[in-house]
C-alpha cells in the first residue's frame, strides 16, 4: 500500500486536470439553468467524464433520462474493452470491486496503466476513490464560481479534449509503440469517415477486433522458425 503523501503524488496529474474540468461542468450545468443539485448527484452516482459535458446540452435541449441513459451507455462501452487489463488490480472485496469497475476513468487507466507504481489492489481502490473526489470538488467549486461568471461563456468545455490530449502525450512518451498510435489513428480515420455518428465506438471496436486477431510476439517468431 502506497503511503497517503505517495497516493496524492501519484494522482496530482488527476488532479491538476479534474479541479478545473469538474469546475467547467458545474459552471455549464449552472448556466444551462438546469436543477443544481443534479450536477453534484451526476458526479458521484454517475461519474462519466466527457458524458456529463454532453448530458449538460442534452439535457438542455429537453431529451429524457431514458435516452441519456442509452447514450451513456455507447459512449461508455470501450471501457468493457480496455478495463480488462487492469483484472490483476481488482479488490477482493465485493464492493470494493464493484466500486473500482464504477470508477475507471480514461484518466484513471491511463495512470494505472502507465505509472508503473501501482503494484496492490489496495493502492489502485484509493486512486479510483481519490480521483473522484477530486472531480466532485471540481464540481462543486464550479458551482460556486458559475454565480460570479457572465451567462454563456464561450470555450470553457475544451478543457477536457485539452487533458486527453495530454494523456494521449504521456502515453506516447512513456510506451514508445509507434504501431500502436499508428493503428489508432487509422482507426480514428476510418471510423470518423464511414461511421461518425458512434465514431469513438466504432473504432474501439475496431482496434480490439484487430488486437485480437494480430498474433503475439513470440507466437509470430514461432511462426518464421517454421
Amino acid at each position: 500500500m502506497t503511503s497517503k503523501r505517495g497516493l496524492v503524488s501519484l494522482t496530482l496529474p488527476v488532479m491538476m486536470g479534474y479541479l478545473p474540468l469538474g469546475a467547467v461542468f458545474g459552471v455549464l450545468w449552472v448556466d444551462a439553468g438546469l436543477t443544481w443539485y443534479w450536477a453534484p448527484l451526476m458526479s458521484v452516482l454517475v461519474y462519466a467524464g466527457a458524458m456529463q459535458y454532453l448530458a449538460v446540452g442534452l439535457l438542455a435541449a429537453g431529451i429524457g433520462w431514458i435516452d441519456l441513459a442509452v447514450a451513456t451507455l455507447l459512449v461508455n462501452f470501450r471501457h468493457l474493452f480496455y478495463g480488462l487489463s487492469l483484472y490483476h488490480l481488482l479488490p477482493k472485496g465485493v464492493i470494493g470491486r464493484q466500486y473500482f469497475i464504477f470508477g475507471i476513468t480514461d484518466e484513471t487507466y491511463s495512470l494505472l496503466s502507465a505509472s508503473g507504481r501501482v503494484k496492490d489492489s489496495e493502492t489502485a481502490l484509493w486512486v479510483v476513490l481519490l480521483n473522484q473526489g477530486y472531480w466532485v470538488l471540481g464540481t462543486l467549486a464550479g458551482m460556486v464560481l458559475a454565480r460570479g461568471l457572465p451567462p454563456g461563456l464561450q470555450g470553457l468545455d475544451f478543457a477536457l479534449t485539452a487533458l486527453f490530449t495530454v494523456l494521449a502525450v504521456e502515453q506516447i512518451r512513456a510506451k514508445k509503440d509507434w504501431g500502436a498510435v499508428a493503428l489508432g489513428v487509422v482507426a480514428a480515420a476510418v471510423a470518423g469517415v464511414l461511421v461518425s455518428d458512434y465514431f469513438l465506438l466504432a473504432a474501439s471496436i475496431m482496434l480490439v477486433l484487430v488486437l485480437l486477431a494480430w498474433p503475439e510476439p513470440n507466437t509470430r517468431e514461432k511462426m518464421t522458425h517454421v
